[in-house]
C-alpha cells in the first residue's frame, strides 16, 4: 500500500494520546530535511497515555510499525515506514506486548511517497 515516508518530524501519539517518540537509528537519508524511520529504529510512547491510570495500568510503551513496512524501499537494509493518508498503520503495545490499537498519525511529511 503506498504511503508518505514516516520521518523523525512526524507527530504521532498512541491510540490513548501518549506522544510518540521516533528515534531513527541512522542521520543519512532524509526527507523533507528529516531522517527517515525503519521498522528497525525505537518508537517509544510517553508516559502520558492514559492506560497508565487504568486498573492494572495497561499503557501503551511502543509502537510496532511492523504493519507499515514498505516493500520496496530499505534503509541500511531495514524497511521504511510509510504511512497512508488518514489513520496510522501499526500497533501500539502495552509493556507485556498486548496490542492497545494504532498510532494516530496528525502530521507527516508529504513529498516522499513509497510502497
Amino acid at each position: 500500500m503506498p504511503g508518505f515516508a514516516l520521518t523523525t518530524a512526524a507527530a504521532l501519539t498512541c491510540a490513548h494520546q501518549g506522544q510518540v517518540t521516533l528515534t531513527p537509528g541512522q542521520q543519512q537519508v532524509l526527507a523533507g530535511g528529516a531522517p527517515v524511520v525503519t521498522t528497525a529504529d525505537v518508537n517509544v510512547v510517553a508516559p502520558s497515555c492514559v492506560l497508565s491510570s487504568a486498573q492494572p495500568p495497561s499503557p501503551c510503551v511502543k509502537v510496532d510499525f511492523g504493519p507499515a513496512a514498505s516493500t520496496h524501499v530499505l534503509v541500511r537494509g531495514r524497511p521504511l515506514v510509510v504511512q497512508p493518508a488518514g489513520p496510522g498503520t501499526g500497533l501500539g503495545q502495552s509493556a507485556a506486548q498486548a496490542p492497545q490499537g494504532p498510532p494516530v498519525v496528525s502530521t507527516v511529511q508529504q513529498r516522499v511517497v513509497a510502497t
